[in-house]
């Protein structure tokens, strides 16, 4: 029996220390002074993703009628001091939101967009 485990043992150490020795290394070039790479070009790899990282602007992507995006339907956007912002009354079911500097003001039933004020 002893044998038998000494075997089991010795043949699973050999085997992760061969996957230790297959896997993948990172290689960090920040100390490679011999290499092409530049890191000025992580900040044209940035503007290309612009899109991905695109802060909404409600006055101009969205329209009234527009349905308003389940993200900013949340409390964080509601507005509460309608008076003190100086917006319009609101009607039943109605809710003012502030989003990125600009106020949308949303039918609560249905989630459209009634109007939008920049």
């Amino acid at each position: 029996m002893k044998k038998i485990l000494t075997a089991i043992t010795l043949s699973l150490g050999s085997l992760m220390a061969t996957s230790a020795m297959a896997a993948p290394q990172y290689y960090d070039r920040s100390h490679d002074h011999d290499s092409r790479w530049d890191h000025r070009d992580d900040r044209r790899w940035d503007n290309d993703n612009r899109y991905q990282n695109k802060r909404v602007n409600p006055s101009r992507d969205w329209r009234s009628g527009q349905t308003l995006p389940r993200g900013y339907d949340s409390s964080r956007y509601h507005v509460s001091d309608r008076e003190a912002r100086r917006l319009p009354n609101t009607g039943r079911y109605q809710q003012w939101y502030k989003v990125n500097g600009d106020y949308v003001l949303v039918n609560e039933r249905n989630n459209r967009i009634l109007r939008i004020i920049g």
